[in-house]
C-alpha cells in the first residue's frame, strides 16, 4: 500500500475519529453509522472504503453484519519510516507518561472481548512464511516467559499438538491446543493466557503471485484488567512485529534479541 493512500486516509477528522473507535475494538458498519449523527449513511460507507482501500480497515462478515477491525500494519510503517528517525527517547517516555496517567490505573477488571487483526504482505511463498510462524518463532518474536531459560518453541503439527514454550528438564509454559491446522494455509490455537481468561490465535495465508498475504487475529476474552489490555495490545498484535518478521522470512536477518 502506498503511503499516498494511507496519508490521504488520515487526512480527515472523521477517518481519524473512525480509526479510534476501532482501536476499543471492531465495530459493525451499523454502530458507526449510529456514532456518527451528523453524516449521512452513504457518507460513513465511503469514508470507510477510503479506510479499506488504505488497508487501515479489514472487514470480516457475519451474517447480515459487517464487522470493520482496525489494521495498524500501515500505520507501523509510516511511523517507522518518517516518524521514528525524527522522534526522541524523552518525548516518547512523556508521551507514555499522559497516557498512564489519563488512563489511570487500570486497578480492577471487568468481563470484556479484545479482537486483534493485522494484514501483512510478505515477499516469500506461504511455505516459507509457515514454517517462519510455526517452527522459527525464537528467531524474530521477540518476547516470552522463559527468558534465559527458553530453549524452543513447540508447535506440534496436527489438530490437537500442544503450543508451548520448552525450558529444559520437562519444565516449560503451555500456551494453547492446535484446534485447526492445514499447512500452508491457516492454524488456530486456543488456550488460556491466565485462568478465566481464553485466548484464540489464527493466521490464513494467501498467496499472491511471488508474495504472501498473512491475516492474523487474536481473540482474547475474560475477566481483563485494563493492565492486561494493555499487555494483550502490546504482545498479541502482530502489527507491532511486522518488520521482524518480514527481515527474518525475506532477508534472513539476524536479529537482536
Amino acid at each position: 500500500m502506498s503511503d499516498e493512500a494511507v496519508w490521504k486516509a488520515l487526512s480527515h477528522p472523521v477517518r481519524r475519529e473512525m480509526l479510534d473507535l476501532l482501536r476499543e475494538g471492531p465495530r459493525t458498519t451499523g454502530d458507526l453509522d449510529a456514532h456518527f449523527e451528523g453524516l449521512t449513511r452513504f457518507a460513513v460507507m465511503q469514508h470507510l472504503r477510503v479506510l479499506e482501500g488504505a488497508s487501515l480497515v479489514l472487514v470480516r462478515r457475519q451474517g447480515r453484519k459487517r464487522w470493520n477491525h482496525l489494521n495498524a500494519v500501515p500505520i507501523h510503517e509510516i511511523h517507522e519510516r518518517w516518524v521514528s528517525s525524527f522522534a526522541g527517547r524523552d518525548a516518547s517516555a512523556l508521551l507514555a507518561l499522559r497516557e498512564h496517567v489519563e488512563r489511570g490505573s487500570g486497578m480492577g477488571s471487568e468481563a470484556r472481548k479484545i479482537v486483534l487483526e493485522s494484514e501483512i504482505r510478505l515477499k516469500a511463498s506461504p511455505e516459507r512464511v509457515w514454517k517462519a510462524y510455526t517452527e522459527e518463532q525464537m528467531d524474530w518474536y521477540p518476547y516470552n516467559y522463559g527468558g534465559a531459560r527458553l530453549k524452543r518453541i513447540v508447535i506440534e503439527p496436527q489438530v490437537g499438538g500442544r503450543v508451548y514454550e520448552d525450558w529444559g528438564d520437562g519444565a516449560g509454559f503451555m500456551y494453547s491446543t492446535v484446534m485447526y491446522w492445514d499447512p500452508p494455509r491457516g492454524m488456530r490455537t486456543v488456550g488460556y493466557l491466565q485462568p478465566a481468561i481464553t485466548l484464540e490465535q489464527q493466521i490464513v495465508l494467501v498467496p499472491d503471485g511471488e508474495e504472501t498475504i498473512l491475516k492474523h487475529s487474536t481473540t482474547t476474552f475474560g475477566d481483563i484488567t485494563e493492565e492486561m489490555a494493555e499487555g494483550i495490545r502490546t504482545h498479541g498484535d502482530l502489527a507491532l512485529f511486522h518488520e521482524r518478521l518480514r527481515a527474518w522470512v525475506e532477508d534472513g536477518a539476524k536479529l537482536p534479541a
